[in-house]
């Protein structure tokens, strides 16, 4: 009896140290896993691989082939103009004179919404011999319609604020260089505004740009002065007097920017309050 307790008690102390013994090393495997898991589990969530930039800096895009192409089908091609989420893709004309290339499309066809043409007094061959306001002219509808023809696509900034902060970059290239400008004002004017002026003096200049702020449709903190040079593309509007697209005009402003400059695509775009209507 004596050897048969003394051998339970001896089977019993022995269960005891194998429990004994098992518990530290779930222990140890639950507090060596565990971590493991929680530092996974919180590197899956804050700490996942950063965004690409490539939302902060501007779309490249590539046109002096398309210029190419543009001067093969018709000489006076001077450039190319393209504008995101637009229907704006196409060749730049200049004539002899502001009138020439107003009701003939690129083909010198007849099309009463023409092409889109610079100014006759414009240089347009590379980035150095751009005038101070590169000036490009084109049609719309009488509806001021953002999904209408050629410039009528402009309204899409004068319409919605939301496109110009998605929108704030022009690409209008010349034969020897691919160029980026962004937009600092979108305004409605008479025409006694004389914001057409291709080789301003310093203090026209700043006329113009100082009107153009105050006009703006809107608020942009797009820095310009008279060192800049600058685009405006220009289209009739019936905004002020519905029907009067003779004396009206809708006209977006941008300014060229620096060869590979990186800036973000997003830019502050508010509301202008009171902007200036004459």
């Amino acid at each position: 009896m004596k050897h048969s307790r003394l051998m339970q008690t001896l089977c019993l102390l022995f269960a005891l140290c194998v429990i004994m013994t098992s518990v530290p090393g779930c222990g140890s495997q639950s507090s060596s896993q565990e971590p493991v898991s929680s530092s996974q589990a919180v590197s899956s969530e804050p700490e996942q691989e950063p965004e690409p930039e490539e939302d902060l800096e501007i779309q490249r895009v590539f046109l002096v082939e398309k210029i190419d192409e543009g001067i093969a089908r018709n000489p006076d091609t001077v450039g190319w103009l393209y504008i995101p989420n637009t229907e704006i893709d196409n060749a730049v004309l200049q004539g002899p004179d502001n009138d020439y290339y107003l009701r003939i499309d690129e083909d010198k066809k007849y099309d009463i919404f023409g092409c889109y043409f610079a100014d006759f007094r414009c240089e347009l061959t590379d980035r150095d011999s751009l005038v101070k306001n590169t000036i490009i002219y084109g049609h719309s509808d009488y509806r001021d319609d953002p999904e209408g023809k050629r410039f009528s696509q402009l309204f899409h900034y004068a319409q919605d604020i939301d496109f110009v902060r998605n929108n704030p970059y022009i690409y209008f290239s010349v034969p020897e260089d691919d160029l980026v400008w962004q937009v600092f004002a979108v305004f409605f004017t008479h025409i006694d505004f004389n914001y057409i002026q291709t080789h301003p003096s310093e203090e026209e200049f700043q006329y113009i740009l100082d009107e153009a702020r105050a006009r703006s449709e809107y608020i942009i903190d797009v820095p310009v002065t008279t060192e800049d040079r600058i685009l405006t593309l220009s289209t009739c509007s019936g905004e002020y007097v519905p029907g009067d697209h003779t004396n009206y005009r809708l006209v977006v402003m941008a300014k060229l920017l620096p060869t590979n400059e990186v800036t973000q695509l997003t830019m502050e775009v508010e509301p202008n309050p009171n902007p200036k209507k004459s």
